[in-house]
């Protein structure tokens, strides 16, 4: 590291850019796991390299037969995801404990019988923490140094707050949704080294998040899977897959489509590949889904946040729905 930039960083200071953080959704975990103890089960999948908990939550029976996966955060400056997806299951459970409350004519509790849904709020809280507090909001100093040393690669330069703001990696900077077995190999992403986006790591999986969602994915066979990412406002439903998996795949999106308003796109050629909805599909065949919210760029504003989530309010029941009405 050059003299200029060291000491340029001992003055340093770091104003947090608004967004729901890591500690407010931990703290949020925690009074859900108290209130709706018997309901809800939050668990972690495992830690990041800066020490942060990757919290899974299981709502439903843990022996379903149908399991669905919901995740947000995988993308750092993406966090308004995890807010969303914490707010939904806050509905959710609000609905559950409502007898009387029903979505198109089944009650909450049918909508889950035989089913659970699992959910990873925040699948990337490093990345997370980095693009809110910046380099600084690392616990660990070695970490720390490493996203500075991973700045100074890309060329950032002060302020620090607009380089930061934009980080999509996570502590040590691979893009965790470049980091899948999914045409890994063919996938060239002009970085080639630690970055705050695109780069796709040294070999498939070799992230800690990664892992963990792929270890989950194997380990509960899940029938549906919805990726959160912002923004766009765009469904991303394909990955060549063909047959009654791509039949199955587009009507889901069609479903999810219809209650939020946003463009299913199939035309998943133009997009960069190796990212988690292209592995369950190419790999698992599961029916899968990016949901791209907002249509500003990331960060998205908070003022975004109540139009988000009004056209994301019934994804969770639409995706039981497709379950459910496809085994009829």
């Amino acid at each position: 590291m050059c003299i200029n930039a060291r000491n340029q960083r001992e003055n340093r200071q770091f104003v947090q850019f608004s967004g729901y953080t890591y500690r407010e959704m931990e703290n949020d975990l925690h009074i859900f796991s108290k209130i709706f103890k018997g309901i809800m089960e939050v668990q972690t999948v495992g830690d990041t390299m800066d020490g942060r908990k990757l919290y899974h939550v299981r709502m439903g029976d843990e022996n379903a037969s149908d399991r669905v996966l919901i995740f947000a955060g995988i993308h750092g400056r993406e966090y308004m995801t995890s807010q969303l997806v914490m707010e939904q299951m806050g509905e959710f459970v609000e609905n559950l404990l409502h007898e009387d409350r029903t979505y198109k004519g089944y009650s909450y509790r049918e909508l889950l019988k035989d089913r659970a849904l699992h959910i990873i709020p925040m699948a990337n809280p490093d990345g997370v923490t980095i693009s809110q507090f910046g380099a600084e909001g690392m616990q660990s100093p070695g970490i720390r140094e490493q996203v500075w040393e991973i700045a100074d690669r890309d060329g950032a330069r002060m302020p620090w707050k607009s380089y930061f703001r934009r980080w999509k990696s996570n502590a040590e900077g691979v893009d965790v949704n470049r980091n899948f077995d999914a045409l890994w190999e063919d996938y060239v992403d002009g970085i080639g080294r630690p970055s705050r986006e695109k780069y796709k790591g040294t070999a498939p999986e070799s992230t800690r998040e990664a892992q963990a969602l792929v270890n989950l994915t194997k380990k509960e066979n899940f029938a549906r899977t919805v990726s959160y990412h912002s923004s766009g406002g765009v469904i991303y439903w394909a990955f060549g897959q063909q047959g009654e998996l791509a039949a199955r795949t587009q009507a889901f999106a069609n479903r999810i489509a219809a209650v939020t308003g946003y463009e299913p796109d199939g035309n998943y050629e133009e997009l960069d590949p190796a990212g988690y909805k292209d592995w369950a599909l190419l790999k698992r065949g599961i029916p899968s889904l990016t949901i791209e919210i907002g249509r500003a760029d990331s960060p998205l504003p908070q003022s975004a946040y109540k139009k988000v989530l009004r056209e994301n309010r019934y994804v969770w029941e639409e995706t039981l729905l497709d379950i459910i009405e496809e085994k009829k």
